[in-house]
C-alpha cells in the first residue's frame, strides 16, 4: 500500500510540473520568537501589568503564557484595595487568629481587616499556569486610604504619631507578606516594590506623619527592615527582591541612589531599583534613559525594568524608539547589568491605562505591531537567538508561491506579465510565472524577490507613503527592492517590510479585498491577515 501511494504522488507531481498546476506545499514554518523565550530568557522574568478579571478570561492567559513568566497586578495589590475605601475593624485577638502579623508593640484594640480574596485567585491562577509575581506595591502616599493614619482609623481625628505608624506600617507590611510566603502559592512572589515614588511623594499622611521628602527617610527605611525580616524568617534572601520603584528615575538618578545606599547602610536590606519607565519618544531621549540605567548598574544595584510603555506620534516613530531603547538596554546587560526583569505596563493598546496614546506592542489581544517586531530586532541584532539576522525568519534561498493569509488568493503580475512598471495584485493560485518568487537572502537581514520573468519586486520610486503601489523593476539594487520578512502571531505567516520605509510598512492587501486582481500597495504594518503571507515552496 505504501509503494503504491508513493508511485500515485510521484506521478501527481510530475504531472503537476508538465502542467504547471500548483499543489498544495507546506508552510514554511517561523521560528517562534516570543518576549518570553527572548527577553524572559536573558533577563529571568518578561512580564505584563494585569488584573485577575484578565487573568480569568482563558485567550488573555495564553496570550500572557506565550509572551511572559510574570505579572503585576495593575492596582489590586495597592494599599487601597488591600485595605479598603473605608475601614474594617477587627480585634486583635481576630487578627491574631486569622493569620495577621501583630507588633508585639501593639497597644491598639481594634485593627484593620486586609481582604486577601483577589490576591489569593491570581496567586493560584499564577501558580497553575506557571507564572510568576512581582508584588506592587506595599507603602506608597497614593492609592492608601487617609483613615490609615488617622486615630481610630476614623476620618474624624488627627493623624497618629510616627511611633503609632511605624507599628501599623510594621502590622501592614508583614501581614501581607507573611500571608503571601504561608501560602502554598505563595512561592512565585519573586519581587516586591516595598516603597514606591516616594520622592515624589506629597500631601499624604506618610508626610503628614513623616515630614518631607528627603534622601534619608528614617521610615523608608524601615519599611524596608519590616520588608526584609520577613524574607529573611522564610529563607527568601537571596531568591526574592525588595526593591524601591519609581518613575521619572532618569532625573532623579542622584537622590535615588543616595537614598538606597542610606536604607542599605547598616546591611543590605533593599537590592535596587525598579526603574518605571513610562517613556515618550520626545522625552527622554534614548540616550538620557540609558544613562540613569548604567548609573544605577555602577552603583552595584540590581534593576527591573518596570512599568514601561511608550507613547508616540505614530507606529513608526514607536518602534523606531522601541529599537533604540532595547538595544541599549541590552548593551548594558551584555556588559554585565544586574538587569533581572523587563514588565511592560499593559496587555494592549486597548485597555492602556494611557487611553488614546497606543503606547505598547500589541494593539488589540494578540496583534502585534511593528514595535513588537523591532523590540525583537533589537534583541537578535544585539547578538542574542542566533545572529545578527533581525527578526527575519529562516527562508532558504528558493523558488516560492506567496499566498495571503486573509485572501489565500497569490502574490502575481497583473496579466502574468513581465517587465518594468507592472502592478502587482493578487490572484488565484495557477502556477504561472507571474506567481513564482525566488527569494535572495542579502546576508544583511534583508531579501529581494524576482519574479518567474526576472524582474524584481518593487516599490513605486522607493516612496515611504501608505498606498505607494508594488510593482516588479528591473534590478537596480536599491532599498525600493529590498524586504524583511516579519514573523508574525500566525505560525508559518511573515509580514513583507519594506526597507523604504525602516520597516514601518509592509505588503498589503488593499482594503482587505479578497478578490482576483485586488491591488496590492505599501501600508503601515499592523500585523493583521491582509499582510500576512504564507511563502510556499515550488519549482520554476
Amino acid at each position: 500500500m505504501k509503494v503504491r501511494w508513493k508511485k500515485l504522488l510521484g506521478s501527481v507531481l510530475a504531472l503537476a510540473l508538465l502542467i504547471g498546476v500548483m499543489l498544495p506545499c507546506g508552510k514554511v514554518e517561523a521560528a517562534q520568537e516570543t518576549l518570553l523565550n527572548t527577553y524572559g530568557s536573558l533577563f529571568g522574568y518578561s512580564g505584563t501589568c494585569i488584573n485577575l478579571s484578565q487573568l480569568r478570561d482563558a485567550n488573555t492567559l495564553s496570550h500572557v503564557k506565550t509572551h511572559y513568566n510574570s505579572i503585576t497586578l495593575e492596582n489590586e495589590m495597592k494599599p487601597d484595595a488591600m485595605l479598603g475605601y473605608s475601614p474594617k475593624l477587627i480585634t486583635k485577638e481576630a487578627a491574631v487568629n486569622a493569620g495577621y502579623y501583630v507588633p508585639s508593640s501593639c497597644t491598639e484594640t481594634y485593627l484593620p481587616a486586609i481582604n486577601f480574596d483577589t490576591l489569593d485567585e491570581v496567586l493560584r491562577i499564577c501558580y497553575e499556569n506557571g507564572l510568576s509575581v512581582r508584588a506592587h506595591t506595599l507603602v506608597w502616599h497614593s492609592q492608601t486610604p487617609d483613615w490609615f493614619f488617622r486615630v481610630g482609623y476614623s476620618k474624624d481625628y488627627g493623624y497618629v504619631s510616627a511611633a503609632q505608624m511605624d507599628i501599623r506600617m510594621e502590622y501592614y507590611i508583614k501581614s501581607i507578606m507573611n500571608h503571601v510566603y504561608t501560602s502554598k502559592y505563595g512561592r512565585i512572589v519573586y519581587a516586591w516594590d516595598v516603597v514606591n515614588e516616594y520622592l515624589h511623594a506629597e500631601n499624604s499622611g506618610w508626610q503628614a506623619i513623616y515630614g518631607n521628602v528627603t534622601t534619608s527617610p528614617a521610615f523608608v527605611k524601615r519599611a524596608f527592615q519590616y520588608a526584609y525580616d520577613c524574607i529573611n524568617y522564610f529563607g527568601l534572601t537571596d531568591s526574592v527582591s525588595l526593591l524601591y520603584n519609581d518613575y521619572n528615575t532618569y532625573m532623579e538618578v542622584d537622590d535615588v541612589i543616595k537614598m538606597i545606599r542610606y536604607i542599605n547602610s547598616d546591611r543590605k536590606i533593599c537590592n535596587g531599583v525598579g526603574m518605571q519607565s513610562h517613556l515618550g519618544t520626545n522625552f527622554p531621549s534614548v540616550e538620557y534613559y540609558t544613562t540613569a540605567l548604567q548609573s544605577f548598574v555602577n552603583a552595584g544595584f540590581e534593576v527591573q525594568i518596570t512599568e514601561l510603555d511608550v507613547v508616540n506620534k505614530g507606529d513608526a516613530d514607536q518602534a523606531n524608539y522601541m529599537y533604540d531603547l532595547m538595544s541599549n538596554i541590552l548593551k548594558v546587560k551584555k556588559n554585565g547589568g544586574n538587569i533581572t526583569g523587563i514588565t511592560f505596563w499593559g496587555i494592549s493598546d486597548d485597555v492602556t491605562w494611557i487611553k488614546g496614546q497606543k503606547p505598547l506592542l500589541f494593539s488589540t489581544l494578540g496583534v502585534a505591531k511593528n514595535a513588537y517586531y523591532r523590540v525583537m530586532d533589537a534583541y537578535r541584532d544585539a547578538g542574542y537567538g542566533g545572529g545578527n539576522t533581525g527578526n527575519q525568519p529562516t527562508l532558504q534561498n528558493g523558488w516560492y508561491y506567496i499566498k495571503n493569509v486573509h485572501s489565500q488568493k497569490y502574490l502575481q503580475t497583473a496579466g502574468n506579465a513581465g517587465g518594468n512598471s507592472v502592478n502587482v495584485e493578487i490572484g488565484t493560485g495557477s502556477g504561472v510565472a507571474g506567481q513564482k518568487w525566488y527569494v535572495t537572502n542579502l546576508g544583511d537581514g534583508y531579501i529581494t524577490l524576482k519574479n518567474g520573468y526576472g524582474y524584481m519586486l518593487d516599490v513605486e520610486y522607493g516612496a515611504n507613503n501608505d498606498g505607494t503601489n508594488i510593482q516588479t523593476y528591473s534590478t537596480n539594487g536599491a532599498d525600493a527592492q529590498k524586504f524583511k520578512l516579519m514573523g508574525t502571531t500566525n505560525a508559518g505567516a511573515y509580514g513583507i517590510a519594506t526597507k523604504v520605509s525602516g520597516n514601518a510598512k509592509a505588503l498589503d492587501v488593499y482594503n482587505w479585498g479578497t478578490s482576483d486582481g485586488v491591488n496590492v500597495c505599501q501600508w503601515t504594518y499592523y500585523g493583521k491577515e491582509n499582510q500576512m503571507w504564507v511563502f510556499e515552496p515550488c519549482y520554476n
